[in-house]
């Protein structure tokens, strides 16, 4: 089958893709790019529509809002008090979640301005369904029946369940250092990672989302206990603590 990891940006300049075939457990790099403008987003749509070939798309970024927000922000008129607190306002199940189990704070969707990449995000695939005639329905079990579906996935979750520090790979000074690392550690699960070291810090990302394409592939990511809510909300799908590598490494 196909994996296809994209970390979402505002910016399709910054939007970082990889492509991989996955067999036998093994990620085969096929391309390594950002999307930066139409030309990129025909290419993806046109693996997307290649329905002999099974294709999950692991995305970056949230795909949902938290539910309490929807329901407060529909009624509210301005100066009227919201009544949840912040923490049920801005984040997700999802975000709680992690940051419980996994240790890691995603950002506030209902805050933050990775909404414009959450809203890129949805563009992108409401782009990619019409020019590749594939619905592309979000999956919430590895044994999805349509040809290709997506996921929401977190790259610095999957680097801590991983057993493997998240900080510092982004940084401008010693973010190649740190990625470098990240790369040698996770060479038995994608060889091709160090290919993407000196690359833009998005595609280095998307080659993240690709390895937690695999463990939802695999069956290792933990399922949301409320179904019905992480289909309003979106749900990060990241390995499961029964299946986390040992305490995290430093990688700087």
């Amino acid at each position: 089958m196909r994996i296809i990891g994209l970390d979402a940006a505002a910016d399709l300049a910054n939007f970082g893709c990889v492509v991989c075939r996955y067999s036998g457990g093994a990620l085969e790099l096929e391309d390594s790019r950002v999307l930066r403008n139409a030309v990129g987003e025909a290419a993806l749509a046109e693996l997307c529509g290649d329905v002999a070939e099974r294709t999950l798309i692991a995305i970056d970024a949230p795909l949902g809002w938290p539910a309490p927000l929807a329901e407060c922000l529909a009624v509210h008129k301005a100066g009227d008090l919201l009544a949840p607190v912040a923490n049920d306002l801005f984040r997700r199940e999802t975000d709680k979640w992690v940051r419980r189990v996994i240790g890691k704070q995603s950002l506030d969707i209902g805050a933050d301005k990775i909404a414009r990449a959450a809203w890129q995000a949805l563009n992108v695939l409401s782009r990619l369904r019409n020019a590749s005639r594939q619905p592309i329905p979000l999956a919430w079990h590895p044994d999805f029946e349509p040809r290709v579906a997506a996921i929401e996935v977190y790259p610095a979750a999957t680097l801590e369940a991983n057993g493997l520090k998240s900080s510092g790979y982004k940084d401008a000074s010693d973010g190649i250092d740190s990625r470098r690392a990240l790369s040698a550690a996770l060479a038995d699960r994608a060889p091709w990672l160090s290919e993407l070291v000196n690359e833009k810090v998005d595609i280095f990302d998307a080659g993240l989302c690709a390895i937690a394409g695999a463990d939802f592939i695999d069956g290792l990511a933990s399922a949301p206990e409320d179904e019905m809510l992480a289909k309003q909300e979106g749900w990060i799908w990241v390995r499961s603590p029964r299946y986390m590598q040992g305490p995290a490494i430093e990688t700087k």
